[in-house]
């Protein structure tokens, strides 16, 4: 697909706002929506606490505006996701290297790592696999909090209810004729507003996929790493 043929086709992605010159720039949708990806990268790198990590996480930030990092990122290297990883571990390597040219210990630094992503627990997640983590689980919740207002705001909470215990609830999957019972409906019905539930929670999780990338390509691999990783209930 040519730039121009992707651009056309991913008009208002993630990448096009971050990108825009300027005060155009919503990098306080940035930091809304990938907070926590990114305290996950952070607090995996460091091995520090929640609170440090949301103070690593708001330095990473300042960051990203003095060096114009965005300035120079380039969507046809991949999706938001990898550019956000690339970038912590530029962060990383320079905090590391400002530790050590200060000679300051202890504190926050990267001292206890002798390479980017490598823990010293080898068994321990590394940053990436956290970064994964945790933006697979908020991409979920988004999809499911949008997907309750969508209902609710059309009259149909009682959908969402038994979205709600079909997929999201604790144990085992009730049976058709178990929910029909506790919702006052049938069993018919039980099976048409799953079916509706789920393919909307389904094309909720395209769209905001969608968001973070600048083509088709790269959409089918990002929702083949979603739906194919098997790290949380839900429809798939």
């Amino acid at each position: 697909m040519r730039p121009d043929d992707r651009q056309s086709a991913f008009p208002t992605t993630r990448w096009s706002r971050i990108l825009a010159p300027g005060g155009r720039r919503d990098l306080d949708d940035l930091a809304r929506a990938y907070a926590r990806p990114i305290q996950a990268w952070l607090a995996a790198r460091v091995r520090c606490r929640h609170d440090d990590a949301q103070d690593l996480a708001q330095e990473a930030f300042v960051w990203l505006l003095q060096t114009r990092l965005l300035d120079k990122a380039d969507p046809a290297r991949g999706p938001f996701r990898g550019f956000l990883k690339r970038a912590l571990a530029n962060f990383a390597t320079e905090q590391r290297r400002r530790s050590q040219a200060k000679k300051r210990g202890g504190g926050l630094g990267f001292t206890s790592h002798d390479a980017i992503g490598e823990p010293v627990d080898p068994h321990a997640r590394s940053p990436e696999q956290a970064l994964d983590d945790a933006w697979r689980r908020e991409l979920l919740a988004r999809a499911q909090a949008q997907l309750q207002r969508e209902l609710e705001a059309n009259g149909r909470s009682a959908y969402w209810a038994l979205f709600r215990d079909y997929f999201l609830a604790a144990g085992d999957e009730p049976d058709h004729a178990t929910l029909a019972s506790r919702h006052g409906i049938t069993r018919t019905d039980v099976a048409n507003w799953l079916d509706h539930g789920k393919r909307r929670y389904r094309a909720i999780l395209r769209a905001l996929v969608a968001d973070t990338v600048t083509s088709e390509m790269e959409l089918q691999e990002e929702l083949r790493w979603l739906f194919g990783a098997g790290a949380a209930r839900g429809p798939s």
